[in-house]
């Protein structure tokens, strides 16, 4: 009976932990649907039908129910057959979006996939049923240790602080003549949120934006305020003194990053007025918005700029460095391989398309051949961030990512992170999207064929 608490309280807690991450991070769902063959507004309607699913067959094996058990087993069998199929496909280290943002398909994560299978089948077989108090301990140890995972995994996806770049938006410290807050500041600093038709985020931040007492300028409507602060595309926020002294500014993805605007601002009023030192620093959380920030969710939504093609990453301009490429702009598949630019074509390490196989070929997708006539042999295809690494002796791996939609798709931005002091822009302090103690060494984008 204990056996069968403990293997239930495993299974349980692994779906609702996978149903919530899955929640809590919908574009990384949608991109992840892609690495399984879904693609467009299937890969994107992916992951209500995946919570629905692992959270009913959580609540089955919890509750001890023996066709609920057998259901996860069939579940969780076919989930780590799916794996191993996209591994033979060549598309190991793609997302799978198992446990969250980062996780990738690989045999570890096939693996535990099978142990888990193999846990619901063990329940499913067995015909003790534990008693209930027995059953409802296991359901709550289950719900806890997913309330952990979910809580942990929904941090590292999604910085706590909005994307404050020197480079974008007005200059910490200039005056603004505009409207920027109509209640709600209780030490008379005020907000201006920009929003943009058809960005599907600023209408969720909208209403956040409003409780805050911010003023909200559309990019058509408000097309001259969204000129003079300069503003790089929606949703963007900035705080502002009484007397329209920018004080702290922002993309931001979340409600816990709008809050977190003003909460630089607080913090920074009063104070003589620095040069922010990083290039892509993040504002820190601060108590005045404490409240806000509690009730904050991560959503895992998208970002529509202005002009996007306009920039390097689709309004977001060299915060850092690229990673070397082999043909300029770092853009890679979803396993980190490089692909040319303008077409998104593959390529090798020498920046020749390549096909199938890995032999160059020309444009028509001839294959290249020698002086003699023969076709040339393939050459070597580096995933761009083990490449940085090589070339400049340093350990690094692919972390976290902040999503835009640029074209209509989905662009993910992706950091190249390493725990070495070297960086390439040389800012030590540059945390980027990167996990535990590591920085940004370089930066990369992925373009999708998610709707956005």
């Amino acid at each position: 009976m204990l056996l069968d608490a403990l293997l239930a309280a495993l299974v349980g807690a692994a779906l609702l932990a996978g149903a919530g991450l899955k929640a809590t991070a919908r574009t990384s769902t949608a991109l992840a649907a892609e690495s399984f063959g879904l693609h467009g507004r299937a890969a994107r309607a992916a992951w209500a039908p995946l919570v629905v699913l692992e959270a009913g067959l959580a609540a089955g094996v919890l509750a001890g129910w023996p066709p609920g058990a057998w259901a996860a087993t069939a579940v969780l069998a076919a989930f780590a057959a799916a794996q191993a199929v996209a591994i033979g496909a060549g598309r190991g280290g793609a997302p799978c979006g198992c446990f969250g943002a980062h996780g990738r398909i690989s045999w570890p994560s096939a693996g535990r996939t099978t142990v888990l299978a193999a846990a619901a089948a063990l329940l499913a077989i067995s015909h003790a049923a534990a008693p209930v108090p027995v059953r409802a301990a296991a359901a709550v140890v289950a719900m806890l240790a997913a309330a952990v995972v979910v809580t942990r995994g929904a941090r590292a996806a999604s910085p706590d602080g909005a994307l404050e770049v020197p480079g974008e938006g007005p200059p910490v410290g200039r005056r603004l003549e505009m409207r920027h807050g109509e209640h709600g500041a209780d030490a008379g600093i005020g907000l201006a949120f920009f929003t943009s038709p058809g960005c599907r985020l600023c209408r969720a931040l909208v209403g956040p934006a409003r409780k805050l007492g911010a003023v909200v300028y559309d990019e058509r409507e408000d097309a001259g305020a969204w000129a003079a602060a300069a503003v790089p595309g929606a949703p963007f926020a900035v705080a502002l003194a009484p007397d329209g002294t920018v004080l702290a500014k922002g993309t931001v993805n979340t409600r816990r990053q709008l809050a977190s605007v003003l909460a630089a601002a607080h913090g920074r009023s009063g104070a003589e007025q620095a040069p922010i030192s990083s290039r892509r620093g993040f504002i820190v959380t601060a108590g005045a918005a404490a409240g806000v920030l509690a009730a904050a969710r991560s959503v895992g939504s998208l970002v529509r700029p202005g002009d996007a093609e306009a920039y390097h990453f689709c309004g977001h301009i060299f915060t850092t460095d690229s990673c070397p490429h082999p043909t300029g702009l770092p853009r890679i598949d979803n396993r980190g391989f490089p692909l040319r630019a303008k077409d998104g074509r593959p390529i090798d390490d020498l920046g020749r398309p390549i096909d199938g196989q890995g032999a160059p070929v020309d444009e028509r997708g001839a294959p290249l051949l020698d002086p003699d006539g023969r076709p040339l042999p393939p050459a070597t295809r580096t995933r761009i961030c083990s490449a940085a690494g090589r070339r400049h002796h340093i350990a690094t791996r692919t972390d976290g990512s902040w999503f835009r939609c640029c074209g209509g798709h989905v662009r993910k931005l992706s950091d190249c992170c390493t725990t070495a002091s070297h960086r390439i822009n040389g800012d030590t302090a540059l945390k980027g999207y990167c996990y535990g103690r590591r920085h940004v060494f370089c930066v990369m984008y992925v373009q999708t064929k998610v709707p956005c």
